[in-house]
């Protein structure tokens, strides 16, 4: 393990005079502004990450024709930096639309097709396959899900031969590498319209596992609440997710599948990328206000790690869910109707260890040291501090050389702050030991400790969580 995150109290043996400070991405802008005249607009399920092929950090973004689904292709921006984007450009004159755009993704005819998820498999074990996207046919009368396969990015092969699903997913699906299980994992639903989590496991894109359920709504959730899809993301060594929680409309009882209603994002977290937890129950980036983009449907797409910040990437609409249907009955412009929009956040920012009143202290479980280097996540007020002592992880007796009293201060706001003693620097004379780390923070919160570790139970290491 790296991090110690604080989603709950796994390795938190003491924690008093502190309460737990929850936050949420801010929102920074809307990314593209021009659309097609004929389309609902840009969003989708769409991908953003650093291109180390290119260099440069690239957007797959789709791009939906007036009935939404028939007709979606995906296209691809560059960009030095990803908070800002150039508006696509087209030829409106073009017939079909889709050749009108430039860096259009094509499958093996050459024609467009509809890459959900596209991923890079730079830094696997298939980094010379290229890219990787999830795709469904255009056959509607086709119910399988399909692997697409690139060298460039731009030209797809459909792997026809092994598909992936038994079902259409038409939702999120992208592909995240399971270091912990040595296996790519695949999101998705049970089936098309099951609006709950699976995942589906590859070691070889050739053999798929049967998709197991992994999330679904409680009774915590309201009455009719569904799990719309869920983006999986590798942090430091847990796995983070940002389900769509959809609250369907109670007064559509005409068919068997709700059609109507709010989708927001909500924060999930596991240790494995198998058990999933969700630790609060409110939006994690939810709706706007009516009236603006965003205002019914806010689906957190992509998360990118950027500058010492967190950038979240979402697929908005000003109405819920199908609500472009409405427009278009009443003779509306719909161009626009989703969009992306741009979140950022502290690195490791989702929750913090704050101090209630002045002061606290916290203290984990005992763990053994694997590296010499500790750093803090932390902020503290001009006047006040944090300091940190070093426990024997067996008897709990202050180490010495790592005392409170020999504690360097820490003041100010900081991602990787080292603590120092006044004759220590580091933990390099602690490594293979068993040891707790206790915080004494004075008007301060705590958000991240990074340290390579492992859990220490008895006598007997794990990282088995």
């Amino acid at each position: 393990m790296k991090a110690i995150l604080f989603f709950d109290d796994w390795l938190v043996s003491r924690a008093q005079g502190l309460e737990r400070r929850w936050y949420e991405p801010v929102f920074v802008k809307q990314l593209i502004d021009r659309f097609h005249p004929e389309s609902l607009g840009y969003g989708g399920y769409y991908s953003v990450f650093f291109d180390e092929r290119l260099g440069s950090y690239v957007m797959y973004l789709a791009v939906y024709p007036p009935e939404a689904d028939p007709g979606t292709f995906v296209l691809r921006l560059t960009s030095a930096d990803p908070h800002h984007w150039e508006n696509p450009s087209f030829d409106v004159q073009a017939s079909p639309t889709w050749k009108g755009f430039k860096n259009v993704l094509v499958h093996e005819k050459n024609d467009r097709f509809w890459p959900l998820v596209t991923r890079s498999l730079a830094n696997t074990a298939f980094a010379d396959w290229g890219y990787v996207a999830t795709c469904i046919p255009a056959d509607t009368q086709d119910q399988h899900s399909y692997l697409a396969f690139s060298k460039d990015g731009l030209h797809f092969q459909i792997d026809y031969a092994h598909p992936w699903h038994q079902a259409r997913s038409d939702t999120w699906s992208g592909v995240t590498w399971n270091a912990k299980r040595e296996l790519f994992q695949i999101a998705t639903r049970p089936v098309n319209v099951d609006r709950r989590v699976a995942t589906i496991t590859t070691q070889d894109f050739k053999h798929f596992s049967p998709p197991e359920t992994i999330l679904q709504p409680d009774a915590l959730d309201p009455l009719g609440s569904e799990i719309y899809s869920m983006p999986i993301f590798s942090y430091e060594d847990l796995f983070l997710a940002l389900p769509h929680l959809y609250f369907t409309d109670p007064f559509e009882t005409a068919t068997r599948i709700k059609w109507r209603g709010r989708i927001e994002s909500h924060l999930a977290y596991s240790y494995n990328g198998f058990n999933w937890y969700r630790p609060q129950r409110k939006a994690f980036i939810g709706t706007q206000v009516y009236g603006l983009q965003g205002g019914g449907q806010n689906y957190a797409i992509e998360m990118l790690h950027h500058d010492h910040k967190l950038l979240f990437f979402t697929s908005a609409t000003p109405g819920e869910h199908a609500a472009y249907e409405d427009l278009q009955r009443d003779g509306k412009c719909t161009a626009g109707f989703f969009a992306p929009l741009l979140y950022e956040m502290r690195l490791d920012g989702f929750c913090s260890l704050k101090t209630s009143s002045r002061e606290g202290i916290l203290q984990t479980k005992s763990i053994i040291a694997k590296s010499a280097e500790l750093t803090l996540n932390l902020r503290t007020t001009a006047h006040s501090s944090v300091r940190i002592q070093i426990l024997d992880g067996e008897t709990l007796e202050p180490l010495p050389g790592y005392l409170l009293e020999e504690a360097i201060p820490i003041s100010g706001d900081h991602l990787f702050i080292r603590p120092r003693w006044q004759q220590r620097a580091d933990l390099s004379e602690l490594l293979g030991k068993p040891i707790r780390l206790e915080l004494y923070l004075c008007e301060a919160e705590v958000f991240a400790i990074r340290l390579e570790h492992q859990i220490f139970i008895g006598r007997t290491p794990t990282e088995d969580l």
